[in-house]
């Protein structure tokens, strides 16, 4: 899926997942999202955690897991319980990845955008450039083993 989305197809994937998710919302009883890595993705102060940052986390709603639902055309804020912790999570649809009910009668898996994250000016600029030192000749070079001990 590397074809490139006009903002009308955006603004119409967003539509669709927030339809989608009003309709789980008023049908079942308890649902998952499965919600992937996104720079306006917000958890609280839990944030994502280990293997999530990479493949993503799946949230359960249903009306003991959450507390405060608020859904807005580019994102769906909710509070979620987390343990026994309440947190304000903020959910871009773009990071919308999958919807599925808890006996997984109806499950979907949507398309979701990753936003492509290019160095700013300020990053390029505090960050000075590591240059490797040129060696040249025999030198001294020490050696340094780092396999542990050795019963000789």
């Amino acid at each position: 899926m590397s074809e490139k989305l006009t903002q009308e197809e955006i603004t119409t994937l967003r539509e669709f997942k927030r339809d989608l998710f009003n309709l789980y919302w008023e049908r079942f009883g308890v649902f998952y999202i499965h919600v992937m890595p996104h720079p306006k993705l917000e958890i609280g102060k839990r944030g994502l955690l280990n293997a999530e940052k990479e493949s993503g986390i799946v949230l359960v709603f249903g009306d003991k897991a959450v507390k405060v639902l608020d859904s807005k055309p580019d994102y769906l804020f909710a509070e979620l319980q987390f343990g026994s912790a309440w947190e304000p999570t903020m959910i871009p649809w773009d990071a919308v990845f999958r919807i599925y009910d808890k006996f997984q009668n109806s499950a979907t898996q949507l398309r979701f955008l990753q936003v492509e994250t290019v160095p700013s000016v300020e990053e390029n600029i505090s960050k000075p450039k590591v240059t490797k030192p040129e060696v040249t000749g025999d030198g001294n070079v020490i050696r340094v083993d780092f396999g542990g001990k050795r019963n000789e």
